[in-house]
């Protein structure tokens, strides 16, 4: 063996035009019609379906070796009424020529974008035919202003917007950022904030000159002034309604000048996502969950319990804005947000905008059917919510999940756990359950195959949490999964107990409950830090008799499924969006 000096391994920097990287463990094969920088920022070496991995560079070039041939790159085959056709992966795509260079195996790029996909080019051209006989509208959840929202924008939730009713089309008008490049003048501006942080005071009292003047993609002079005019005119509209100045002015400055900016050239209207950021330039709707995100980032979920709501000097300036010609409606997914409103704004002509759908979502092709009657292993699921912040595991039940299951543990060892999150900081008494129980920990991104499978092999779902939290409640019941949840505030419009369901009470009144006085939704988190006796011990009896009572599990799984299938589904929830959409058009 040569102890001594030898050359220097050199990594190869392609391979039949693969770009090669090592990373995290592994060799990663970025085909060459994708540019490794971006692959890199935007985190998706792990997970984009077109990257080869390996665990050697041997082992990576014999794949690419195996599996060159069968790499169909994007080819343009057609062109049709501004879309670019092209073929890839056995289908073919319709792109938006505006949209530039778009990646087809991202679906949420595609969506982004809105490029979608048919299976024959006739297909294509019909669907695109429909399309531009469609009312647009535009879906903003793409505004920056929306990453401060746990970037609700893009939040399962709204994946419906990908089929929209039948009539209207939406739209998105930013292009992704990778394809804005700024003019060189523009980065004059960065010399000019390091400047200011020397002087951060001066700095942040003319920064708002910084984003008028400065460069925007797609910003022009006239869509600057005619922003400051709807500026203008929204604060004489919220004044009249009874703010006060310098709230208003708060509540303004925090609509985002840039994410409005990017919005300038778009004339239509806007769907909005949780809350209004919106200037009023342009009519909208918005879709909610609860009345509070209507007042963020002012008033807060979760914090609400002590709250005056009738002292809050945003309570005029939100009325006023919903009030306002530009709003055309109000859509929510759940009936007490809907009664809630009228109550809370005390405002007949809110009352009016006001339209009730109970939510949809994709009915899985892979689903538990929970046919065995005595299982192996019995998998349970707890999940954190979609943007995976590791606080949200105290807020759905995370720690009386784990308190319960070092309990059903010891009763049932064929208990299998799994909890996709990441964690929070946790005393060392959860970390010895998770080691001595069987429980394991998913705490990367999974795709829509990948949580489709999880489902699809979980019998028992837990949602022990403060409230209701829509998307994972419906995925978990149209995969068959046993669900098994809490009472907190909205589970029981979507979970009846024994019927499609089992819920453990001890959340509503304490976590969350509704103020039919004020029309509020009272909500206090801070229970869920610590483990809850009552729920734990629900969790316990509800999963026990889940395991020892087959014919129960299968009953619960299979009717929440057809509930799903019956009722909240795609299908349903884009009646009631049409209905929403129709009378927002036809609004005066």
């Amino acid at each position: 063996m040569q102890l001594g000096l030898r050359p220097k391994t050199k990594l190869a920097d392609t391979y039949k035009e693969f770009h090669i990287i090592r990373i995290h463990g592994r060799f990663h094969g970025i085909p060459p019609h994708l540019d490794p920088e971006i692959v890199q920022m935007q985190d998706r070496l792990g997970t984009h379906p077109a990257i080869m991995r390996a665990a050697t560079e041997d082992d990576l070039k014999a794949l690419i070796d195996t599996q060159e041939n069968q790499l169909q790159l994007p080819e343009i085959q057609d062109s049709y009424a501004g879309y670019d056709i092209i073929s890839h992966r056995n289908a073919v795509f319709a792109i938006p020529r505006e949209a530039g260079s778009v990646d087809l195996d991202l679906e949420d790029e595609c969506l982004y974008a809105g490029a979608f996909r048919a299976p024959t080019i006739p297909a294509l051209r019909e669907r695109i035919d429909a399309i531009k006989a469609a009312i647009p509208v535009e879906f903003a959840g793409w505004m920056p202003i929306f990453a401060t929202m746990g970037n609700c924008g893009k939040h399962p939730q709204f994946t419906h917007t990908a089929t929209p009713p039948l009539g209207y089309r939406f739209t998105r008008s930013a292009l992704p950022e990778k394809t804005a490049s700024a003019p060189r003048w523009w980065h004059l501006s960065s010399m000019v904030r390091r400047i200011g942080d020397a002087s951060r005071g001066l700095f942040v009292s003319i920064r708002p000159l910084f984003t008028f003047f400065g460069w925007q993609q797609g910003a022009s002079l006239i869509g600057r002034i005619l922003l400051v005019a709807a500026i203008v005119k929204l604060f004489f509209t919220l004044r009249q309604g009874g703010g006060s100045i310098l709230p208003i002015l708060r509540f303004i400055r925090s609509r985002h000048f840039k994410s409005q900016l990017m919005l300038s050239k778009y004339r239509g209207l806007v769907f909005l996502t949780s809350a209004p950021f919106t200037c009023n330039q342009n009519p909208w709707v918005i879709e909610i969950e609860d009345p509070t995100t209507l007042f963020n980032p002012f008033i807060h979920n979760g914090q609400t319990s002590y709250l005056d709501i009738g002292k809050s000097p945003y309570l005029p300036i939100v009325k006023a804005l919903l009030e306002s010609h530009q709003c055309k409606g109000i859509l929510t997914h759940m009936r007490s947000t809907a009664r809630m409103l009228p109550t809370l704004f005390q405002s007949e002509t809110i009352a009016r905008k006001i339209t009730y759908v109970p939510l949809g979502v994709n009915i899985p092709a892979r689903w538990q059917q929970h046919d065995r009657n005595d299982p192996d292993c019995i998998n349970v699921l707890y999940i954190n919510s979609w943007c995976q912040l590791p606080g949200n595991f105290h807020v759905r039940g995370g720690l009386d999940v784990l308190e319960a299951f070092a309990i059903l543990q010891e009763r049932y060892p064929q208990l299998r756990l799994t909890i996709r999150t990441g964690l929070p900081p946790l005393d060392n008494h959860y970390h010895r359950i998770m080691e001595s129980s069987w429980v394991r920990v998913i705490n990367r991104f999974l795709s829509t195959d990948e949580m489709e499978q999880l489902h699809a092999e979980s019998h028992i779902f837990l949602l022990p949490a403060a409230r209701v939290h829509i998307v994972s409640l419906l995925q978990a019941m149209a995969a068959g999964l046993a669900v098994v949840a809490s009472d907190g505030w909205g589970m029981q419009e979507y979970l009846t107990h024994e019927r499609n369901g089992l819920v453990v009470p001890g959340r509503y009144g304490k976590t969350s409950w509704v103020d039919e006085e004020a029309g509020l939704l009272r909500e206090d988190y801070v229970p869920t830090h610590t483990t809850d006796p009552i729920v734990v011990q629900g969790i316990v009896d509800a999963v026990s008799r889940l395991v020892e009572d087959h014919e129960l599990r299968r009953r619960l799984g299979q009717t929440a499924r057809h509930d799903v299938e019956t009722t909240y589904n795609l299908k349903s929830w884009n009646d009631g969006l049409k209905s929403a959409l129709d009378k927002a058009v036809a609004a005066p």
